[in-house]
């Protein structure tokens, strides 16, 4: 469970795993606790309650040293890209590995060069080797996302968050980076958390979707078991829906 101050929780009930290392699409409306929950999981916010299990240790117990280990293999892929600007390409890449080397090394940016080798396969794979040396502030929305994408991996993370990467983003470069990351999951074998508002990319590179509202989940099952009944109960929360509208059996895991 997670609430802020006084307030009603904004998350509740939460109960599901990732271990299948698929892709995982939430959906839901502004406000349902889609960016709440993936903060929760790296701890930029701490949940008041529960588990987070990774690799069977649970976060919210770590402290320090344990906690910012820990982090370091959960990758994140921000909607607003969270890069900095004035760095280069491939600076902004390597610092998904300040986690690994000591701080003065990382502050004088002196990366191993084998961290140098694995940055610049990464800007390969993701279509960006061009521009290794180019400013952030140079790019387009598009190729900074690829950027934001690049320094999750360089954390060599056992997970890879994903908080509306598309959302700022026109519809043919949402559709490459959902096309990208997609294709990551499947070469990696990675499993990847991606909060949508676009329902049909859920559908569409999703193998398995999970709808929140309101902090409940209400629905966790397979694209094709995403029914219109299921998003109405989702986006409108007709309560009395909720029943019937549950998958029936154990949660897709």
């Amino acid at each position: 469970m997670k609430s802020y101050g006084d307030g009603q929780p904004v998350l509740k009930g939460l109960n599901f795993s990732t271990a299948d290392k698929k892709l995982t699409a939430v959906i839901g409306s502004s406000g349902a606790g889609k960016s709440t929950m993936l903060r929760c999981i790296n701890r930029l916010v701490t949940a008041d309650s529960g588990q987070i299990l990774l690799d069977g240790v649970d976060l919210l117990k770590l402290r320090g040293k344990a906690l910012q280990n820990a982090r370091r293999q959960i990758g994140m892929v921000f909607q607003a890209y969270n890069l900095v600007d004035r760095l280069t390409v491939m600076e902004n890449v390597l610092s998904g590995r300040l986690g690994y080397i000591p701080f003065l090394q990382g502050a004088l940016r002196r990366f191993p060069q084998e961290d140098i080798d694995h940055a610049y396969q990464l800007l390969k794979r993701v279509g960006l080797a061009q521009y290794v040396n180019r400013r952030c502030d140079e790019l387009s929305g598009g190729e900074r996302q690829r950027v934001g994408v690049a320094r999750a991996l360089m954390q060599d993370p056992r997970i890879l968050l994903a908080d509306e990467p598309t959302a700022s983003l026109d519809p043919k470069t949402s559709e490459r980076i959902m096309e990208l990351i997609g294709k990551l999951t499947d070469e990696l074998h990675l499993p990847v958390l991606i909060n949508l508002h676009n329902v049909a990319q859920a559908r569409h590179y999703a193998a398995r979707i999970v709808g929140l509202r309101n902090g409940v989940m209400v629905f966790d099952g397979k694209p094709h078991e995403l029914t219109d009944e299921h998003l109405e109960l989702i986006y409108t929360g007709k309560e009395e829906l909720s029943e019937q509208l549950q998958p029936e059996g154990e949660p897709a895991e």
